[in-house]
C-alpha cells in the first residue's frame, strides 16, 4: 500500500511538472492553429513567471467586431535560440486591412498582451522595429489601437505608422 501510495504521488507530481514546463493552453485553438499555420507555437512557459500576467494574446486589435481579430505570442525554436513573434490575426474580410506585417519578430521575451486605445499619446520616445535608429515624427498622435505587452513594469507599446511598425519601451 506504502509503495502504491508512492507512486501515485510520484505520478501526481510528474503530471503537474510536465504541465508547468509544456505550458499548452494558453492560446484558444483558433489561435494555436494559426500559429502552427505559420511556423511557430505557443511560447513555453510563458505563465512561468511571479506575479499577475495578463494572457499571451487580446481579441479586438483592428476596428471591427472583436472577435475577428487578434494578437498574440508565438515562439519558433531554432538551433540553441528561441524566437518570438507577435502575430496579428484578421479574420477574412471582416475587419479593415492592415496596413503594416502581420508578423513582428521580437527579440524580448513576450509579457501579457493588451490593447492601447489612448489617441492622447504622441509618438514621442518610439523607434522603428526594424531600424531602431530611426524614429517617427515625435509630435504625431495615435490614430488607432496600439498593442500593449506588459509584464513586472516594463511596456512595450507597439503601433503601426505608415505601414512599419514602431514601439516605445518603458521601465
Amino acid at each position: 500500500m506504502k509503495n502504491l501510495l508512492l507512486v501515485v504521488s510520484i505520478m501526481v507530481m510528474f503530471v503537474h511538472l510536465s504541465i508547468a514546463y509544456c505550458q499548452t493552453g494558453s492560446l484558444p485553438k483558433e489561435l494555436q492553429e494559426i500559429a502552427k499555420k505559420n511556423g511557430c507555437k505557443e511560447v513555453i512557459g510563458f505563465y512561468n513567471r511571479p506575479g499577475m500576467i495578463k494572457p499571451p494574446y487580446v481579441y479586438g486589435y483592428l476596428p471591427c467586431d472583436e472577435e475577428n481579430s487578434a494578437v498574440f505570442w508565438c515562439e519558433k525554436k531554432g538551433k540553441g535560440e528561441r524566437r518570438f513573434y507577435l502575430m496579428i490575426m484578421r479574420k477574412d474580410n471582416k475587419c479593415e486591412e492592415l496596413k503594416c506585417p502581420g508578423k513582428i519578430e521580437w527579440h524580448n521575451f513576450p509579457k501579457g498582451l493588451s490593447i492601447y486605445k489612448d489617441t492622447n499619446t504622441t509618438l514621442e520616445n518610439f523607434y522603428y522595429v526594424k531600424d531602431p535608429k530611426r524614429k517617427p515624427p515625435k509630435a504625431e498622435k495615435l490614430k488607432h489601437n496600439g498593442i500593449l505587452s506588459e509584464y513586472d513594469g516594463v511596456e512595450e507599446l507597439f503601433y503601426c505608422y505608415e505601414g512599419e511598425w514602431v514601439v516605445r519601451i518603458r521601465h
